[in-house]
């Protein structure tokens, strides 16, 4: 199942995030919306390793590869993403 989830971070920032779950793993996950990342590649790069991770772990392992020091995220933080994924996998899962 495929779940998108819009929200409203401190500031009124939006996060738009798509996850895929099947068989209770990450297929896919995106992550967009009114924030900046630096550099690029490093975020698409956790997106990335998001694939295969089960979903109820996708909370504390979002949450550890989006708040990597080598990279800066703005607009929005490594808890906010964490978050919206999270409701966007229980959504997909209770599809």
């Amino acid at each position: 199942m495929i779940a998108r989830k819009d929200v409203k971070v401190a500031g009124g920032k939006l996060l738009r995030v798509e996850v895929e779950i099947e068989s209770g793993s990450v297929i896919r996950a995106s992550v967009c919306g009114d924030f900046f990342a630096h550099p690029e590649e490093l975020f698409e790069r956790a997106e990335e390793e998001l694939a295969g991770v089960p979903a109820d772990r996708l909370g504390e392992t979002s949450l550890a590869l989006f708040a990597d020091p080598r990279f800066e995220i703005i607009g929005a933080s490594p808890e906010d993403i964490a978050r919206a994924l999270m409701e966007a996998a229980c959504a997909a899962q209770a599809d």
